[in-house]
């Protein structure tokens, strides 16, 4: 039997919108869909923090119990990065299903990072694959150890993200050539998450506040404390040395007062 998936029940800008119209001022469905129709320009991107490769999506907030409808659940308007270069370097080497799975895994945590969860309805809405094709995906990724946070899975902080997972495969003594074999990254993508880490590790060992850490190394609150959590962890056992060379091999540039006064300069 064909696999069909009716992508029907969404909540969009635009049909919240005309559901406030309706619900807020009692205002007939078709008197709402008129308004809507001349307000269109209110609802095109004028977000200057969107860049190439990534787009806009409403998703349900983090702070919505299982029990709520789509309809009546709080949503937040999100940035999700569907293509970055070295997207390629995996389908090149492992094929579309691993880089399929490549971006599911990135943007369910991104959506996590920003205070809202995906659920699998939305996935097959964004990656354009069947629910089957979704579901399989997710179990090949739980299988290889990555947490994929959705809603309705959640609970509390839950399990770290793929970016510390991967950091962590590196700490225990594990090569970039290795990890991306094992967990389908890019290696430019590995070697971007051990250098954050490092530079994390290094203004931590600073005394630098979350804040400025946050800014300097440009990174989530959610992913930092992760990161400070698996520096706490092995700065001092058994992998001690791995931890310092990491620190040893990378140069943080900006002291957190010329960082702030630059960009304020900038602004």
């Amino acid at each position: 039997m064909k696999d069909l998936y009716v992508l029907n029940n969404g909540m969009t800008k635009e049909r919240m919108f005309r559901l406030r119209l309706k619900d807020g001022f009692n205002l007939a469905p078709i008197t709402a869909s008129a308004i809507l129709e001349l307000s269109q320009d209110f609802f095109q991107n004028s977000r200057s923090d969107v860049r190439d490769g990534q787009m806009l999506y409403l998703a349900i907030s983090e702070e919505e119990g299982p029990g709520k409808s789509i309809l009546d659940a709080k949503h937040n308007e999100i940035i999700l990065t569907l293509n970055e270069p070295e997207d390629m370097e995996v389908y090149e080497t492992h094929g579309l299903s691993a880089y399929r799975q490549h971006v599911l895994l990135r943007i369910a945590q991104e959506a996590r990072e920003q205070n809202a969860l995906l659920t699998i309805k939305d996935l097959v809405k964004i990656l354009k694959s069947s629910y089957s094709t979704i579901k399989r995906d997710i179990k090949s990724l739980r299988d290889r150890g990555f947490y994929v946070p959705l809603r309705g899975i959640v609970r509390d902080i839950g399990p770290s993200s793929h970016k510390t997972k991967i950091v962590e495969l590196y700490v225990k003594g594990y090569t970039p050539s290795e990890i991306k074999i094992s967990t389908h990254h890019s290696l430019k993508s590995i070697e971007r998450y051990i250098r954050d880490f490092s530079r994390v590790a290094i203004l931590t060992e600073r005394g630098e506040s979350i804040d400025n850490i946050r800014l300097i190394v440009g990174i989530s609150e959610r992913l930092l404390k992760e990161y400070h959590e698996l520096y706490r962890k092995y700065k001092d056992g058994g992998h001690k040395q791995r931890i310092e060379e990491l620190v040893s091999n990378i140069t943080v540039y900006e002291p957190p007062m010329t960082f702030k006064k630059t960009r304020e300069r900038v602004r």
